[in-house]
């Protein structure tokens, strides 16, 4: 059995930027509204709310939005209101450029912790060999999506891989060579399924895909990763290329299951009868009397 990891996608990203993009053009309007009725005195305290908001949302490119901004501010109060006395054009300068540095460093500090929350997070969802997403993400994945299929219809379907013979490959050539045949078949699946898929490290050497479709597609997208993994060379002591192979099994639901258990319960029944046939090969579910390996509609 396997785990599986992958950066997940985050959906949305756009609307997120477009609130964000919103609520700083907000509130520096609205500091700007107070600073002119409340009075210059103002002006430094306020702004530090949106060079504050600008730092967590946009990071170093919040300081250059926020600065901006303040300049700008600078000069339509100034052409408005009485001339600038030279002091106060000096204040103006170097209050904007201290702010300028201020965001800076502030977006840089918020970038970095960003970058080590995302590590973080993909780190509880990925599996940290292969790339692949994990069990534990699988399973509420696989969850949601036959929910969604419940409430709106359509086909989902599971394909179930596991390296054969890997205990042995392992014995023979040592656990760091079997480490990296994993990670090279979990990249063989994430190059292979569609970003609208899930490819995961179900447990050991066991791998689970999970996509749209009907068994057909889980057919074809397993017979892609049968013969890609069959042509992965990975290299061992004295310099020999050694290669490996995989099984899988096919199931659908709602056509072939009646529930998300039963999905994963089919699609590996379907994988360890390509092993009793075998191995290197491909079965779909289609009932416990009745798996076949290759639908004779999907011959080439």
């Amino acid at each position: 059995m396997t785990d599986t990891r992958q950066v997940p996608h985050v959906p949305g990203g756009r609307r997120l930027t477009a609130r964000r993009v919103s609520a700083l053009g907000a509130a520096l309007l609205g500091v700007s509204v107070l600073v002119s009725v409340l009075g210059a005195g103002y002006l430094w305290p306020l702004f530090l709310f949106p060079l504050l908001l600008s730092a967590v949302f946009f990071f170093e490119l919040g300081s250059l939005l926020v600065t901006f901004w303040l300049g700008n501010f600078f000069v339509l109060t100034f052409s408005l209101g009485a001339p600038a006395t030279p002091a106060q054009v000096r204040q103006a300068l170097i209050g904007t450029a201290l702010f300028f540095v201020a965001g800076l460093l502030l977006g840089r500090v918020e970038r970095r912790s960003h970058n080590t929350r995302a590590v973080l997070a993909a780190s509880s969802l990925t599996d940290r060999l292969t790339g692949l997403y994990n069990y534990g993400t699988f399973v509420d994945y696989l969850h949601n999506e036959v929910t969604k299929v419940e409430r709106y219809g359509g086909e989902l379907t599971l394909v179930m891989l596991d390296l054969d013979h890997f205990k042995q490959f392992n014995d023979r050539h040592g656990h760091e060579t079997g480490n990296g045949l994993l990670n090279r078949v979990g990249t063989t699946l994430r190059a292979a399924v569609r970003d609208a898929d899930l490819a995961a490290r179900y447990g050991g050497e066991e791998f689970a895909v999970l996509l749209r479709g009907d068994e057909s597609h889980g057919y074809e997208l397993a017979e892609r990763l049968r013969r890609a993994v069959e042509t992965l060379a990975v290299e061992v002591r004295g310099g020999e290329d050694v290669f490996c192979t995989i099984s899988a099994g096919v199931a659908s639901y709602p056509v072939g299951a009646a529930d998300e258990t039963e999905l994963v319960e089919r699609a590996d029944d379907a994988l360890y009868e390509s092993k009793r046939r075998g191995r290197n090969r491909v079965t779909i579910y289609t009932g416990v009397a009745d798996q076949r390996e290759l639908p004779a509609s999907l011959i080439a």
